[in-house]
């Protein structure tokens, strides 16, 4: 009996090859999507879950209210002592504590010299709680003795060639030798760690002065814990507030700490994560399109059968009369349906593995199919089996539904009840295609609009160079400004520079303001800046050299009150005050560096500047305050690590050539590390346009399949009215009168799709937008081209059937059957 099942398929797969390849070409680019969009969802909800005891391991994060009633601030790292004080404190319940921070740093070895961005200083015990795959080098005693380095597989590879690392020596800022004790394999992508090289903690404490033991204030440090068995995370948080509590000092920080488990940092990142994180949203889109596709796929498969059921109808009648039962029937379309998604998957794993590598480099992944895990080829068997069966069921029902005295009769593909049924598929799949094509053009908008949108100053031609984490850009930066001015191509040179995140929150007041103060971000700047970035001023002046007390002087190491400096406000941080811009020149500001004011900068307002942005437009503009550091200040606290150079764009190779020469003069051993500040802020929407483009891939695809459905419904329309046609042709009817019938009937299921259509898309985005701070309007336009588009793919697709068959011969069409 399953012998003639699959003879009966195999025959119709062969002598049908047009409604065959449709079928196949169908069902496996539909399986080829979802495989795809679930291997990536896999991938990104799998992160960190391959570390041993995953699910014991929590990270502990610094939670700092940002004062004035307003959200606490989620940092992922936390304070310096909070790790060695929870072991101690929660002894019977943490198994082990660990360290990590991240460092961006220059390494020499031999004459070569390197910026390291995967730079981390780690505790001993940090290879205690992540095991790690080593290649050389004993976990245990790694990183135990002091200026010791672990480095992986490709760090040992640019450092040291194929040589054994283990033993030798990389110089840490041209001037501190660090030992290599180990070398691990590179880390996985499904990872937040991101690290290349991990140093011993001594190194930043006692080489860099790093030296943070009992401050409760600043937060740099990721903090790891790995709980005991049985032990549970609910009961520290609880315990969380208390334990701050006790050991903060007076005029630290009024923060507590919060537990994010192992598995799910990566999907709920905060400020200053080791790696971008990804984006829970996102990831359950994709899973939504996937599911969509493939029962887009399953519907044309529906379509394409139940198309060609008057040509089966007459076989279905014979074997009724000489004794087929119905479950018999049933058995024998669904084991075809079966048998046709089989070969769909094999299809679509071919172009899964062709379409891996570029999605793999465009994304950012290391996805894989695993063929030598029995998952993976149980879990394609399965999809294959679970479409085969969806998308055979309603034909193998409904063709098996038929009864003989109809079908030999003529009468068996005559009902409207199953016409209903496929125009509604039909509507729902362009439903879907429609949503996806709304939200790639409203993605494409707002993020056009995010890059394009006024910064309050210029980002074009501005050329960011990165100097020392230690040594900042070093003694000999003024003789490199001189320099660089006298190139005609350089219009201005200064000393930090408007990057991405660059300003930090501080206490502060000003005169007539809440006594206790509040929060605000603030960032030291150069002389020059303002004019040097175009940001506008709105009243007072901005800083300058010609005026003593500008630059901006820490209190001294005793705690002394209220040392010199001016400061510049933007227009919010001015109102935020309760000032207007003419009102704020001249009164007092204060900003703390103990907690209580009790040692602080306080001097006067000497302008206002117009608001800028520097994050994001998911964030709203923030009241900013800027001061000017002096002179004596620079070098010693090293607060400016890289310049900004403003040139003209003319000659352009020229000029970077000529920065480059003069960098190399001031800095022989410092590498040339520069970037264009547009640059840095394009990186800003750089995965909401990887998100646009993969959303605009996906809609493209499911409009494709779409129009594979439609094409189904069209051929199974036009055939059940050829001898209409024949009739309207002999009374004298136009081709164009037989085209323009049969593409009004499906006009109106893709009118009635962008009615389903357009409320989804409405809310789906409207929600997605409700992310950003400044956001687009949702336009009537995006909405009525999608309506276009549909509209245009669908005559296409449907003109092409109606136009053969108004081209036959009349009389071909009334001797049909």
């Amino acid at each position: 009996m399953i012998g003639s099942y699959l003879a009966v398929g195999f025959r119709r797969l062969v002598t049908q090859k047009l409604y065959s390849t449709l079928n196949i070409a169908g069902l496996a680019v539909g399986l080829a999507c979802a495989i795809l969009i679930l291997l990536y969802v896999h991938y990104e909800l799998s992160f960190d879950e391959h570390f041993p005891g995953a699910d014991r391991i929590y990270r502990i994060s610094a939670e700092v209210p940002t004062g004035n009633g307003g959200a606490a601030m989620h940092a992922a790292p936390n304070f310096y002592p909070a790790g060695p004080q929870l072991e101690l404190d929660f002894a019977a319940d943490v198994d082990q504590v660990a360290r990590i921070a991240r460092q961006s740093v220059r390494l020499r070895h031999g004459a070569d010299t390197f910026y390291e961005d995967g730079f981390r200083w780690a505790d001993a015990s940090f290879f205690d709680i992540f095991a790690l795959d080593w290649v050389a080098g004993d976990p245990k005693r790694a990183l135990t003795e002091p200026s010791t380095v672990v480095l992986t597989q490709g760090a040992a590879a640019k450092y040291f060639g194929a040589e054994n690392p283990v033993g030798q020596t990389l110089v840490l800022e041209g001037q501190w030798p660090l030992t290599v004790t180990g070398v691990i394999r590179d880390l996985p992508r499904d990872t937040h760690l991101s690290a290349t090289v991990i140093a011993s903690f001594d190194v930043g404490d006692k080489v860099l002065g790093w030296n943070y033991d009992g401050n409760w204030s600043f937060w740099f440090y990721h903090t790891y814990v790995r709980l005991k068995p049985g032990a549970r995370i609910e009961s520290l948080e609880r315990r969380f507030p208390q334990f701050v509590a006790s050991h903060r000092r007076p005029g630290d920080s009024a923060a507590t700490m919060i537990a994010t488990k192992l598995a799910d940092i990566h999907l709920h990142g905060r400020v200053q994560e080791l790696t971008p994180p990804g984006s829970l949203t996102t990831v359950t889109a994709f899973a939504a399109i996937a599911l969509s596709i493939l029962l887009i796929a399953c519907v044309n498969f529906m379509n394409l059968s139940t198309a060609r059921a008057a040509q089966r109808a007459r076989e279905i009648g014979v074997r009724k009369v000489i004794g087929a039962v119905r479950g018999q029937l049933v058995a024998q379309f669904l084991g075809e349906a079966v048998l046709y998604a089989l070969l769909a998957t094999l299809v679509a794993v071919a172009l899964v593995e062709v379409l891996l590598p570029p999605f793999n480099t465009f994304a950012g992944t290391a996805i894989e199919l695993d063929y030598g895990n029995v998952g993976t080829l149980a879990t394609l068997a399965v999809l294959a089996l679970a479409v085969g069966l969806l998308a055979g069921s309603y034909p193998a029902f409904y063709l098996s539904a038929f009864e003989p005295v109809k079908v030999l009769k003529g009468d068996a593909t005559r009902g409207r009840g199953g016409q209903r049924l496929r125009g509604t598929l039909v509507v729902v799949q362009f439903a879907v295609s429609i949503v996806l094509l709304i939200a790639t053009v409203t993605i494409y908008l707002q993020t056009r609009f995010a890059r394009d949108v006024d910064r309050g100053f210029d980002t074009a031609q501005v050329v960011h160079l990165s100097g020392s984490p230690t040594v900042g850009l070093g003694p000999g930066f003024e003789a490199a400004r001189n320099r660089m001015l006298e190139n005609p191509e350089i219009t201005a040179v200064i000393q930090g520079g408007m990057r991405p995140g660059g300003a930090g929150t501080r206490l502060i007041r000003a005169e007539g303001s809440d006594p206790a103060g509040r929060q605000m971000l603030a960032t030291g700047v150069d002389y020059g800046f303002f004019e040097t970035y175009g940001i506008e001023l709105l009243a007072g002046r901005t800083f300058s050299r010609d005026y003593g007390t500008d630059g901006f002087t820490l209190p001294n190491q005793n705690g002394v009150a209220n040392t010199p400096g001016a400061y510049v406000l933007n227009e919010l941080a001015a109102r935020e005050l309760g000032f207007t811009p003419d009102e704020a020149i001249g009164k007092w500001f204060e900003t703390d560096f103990s907690g209580n004011f009790s040692a602080s900068v306080r001097g006067p307002i000497v302008g206002v500047v117009k608001n800028t942005y520097f994050e994001t437009l998911r964030e709203p503009q923030k009241p900013l305050v800027y001061f000017a550091a002096a002179d004596s200040w620079r070098l010693p606290i090293v607060y400016f690590r890289d310049a900004s150079i403003r040139v003209t764009g003319k000659r352009l190779r020229e000029t970077l050539a000529f920065i480059d020469a003069t960098w190399s003069q001031i800095q022989p051993d410092l590498p040339v590390a520069r970037t264009f500040l547009d640059d840095e802020f394009a990186a800003l929407y750089a995965n909401d346009e990887r998100q646009m483009q993969i959303f605009g891939v996906f809609a493209a695809l499911a409009i494709f399949v779409a129009c594979l459905g439609l094409f189904g419904l069209a051929s199974f329309t036009t055939e059940r009215r050829t001898k209409e046609i024949g009739i309207r042709k002999t009374l004298g009817g136009s081709a164009v009168d037989v085209v323009t019938l049969l593409t009004s009937e499906f006009s109106r299921l893709v009118l009635l799709s962008n009615v389903v259509a357009w409320p989804i898309a409405y809310l789906a985005m409207r929600r997605w937008l409700a992310d950003f701070a400044y956001r687009i309007d949702l336009s009537p336009l995006v909405f009525a081209g999608g309506a276009l588009v549909t509209f245009a793919i669908a005559w296409l697709t449907v003109a092409g059937i109606a136009l053969r068959a108004a081209s036959a011969k009349p009389l071909h069409s009334l001797r049909y059957e």
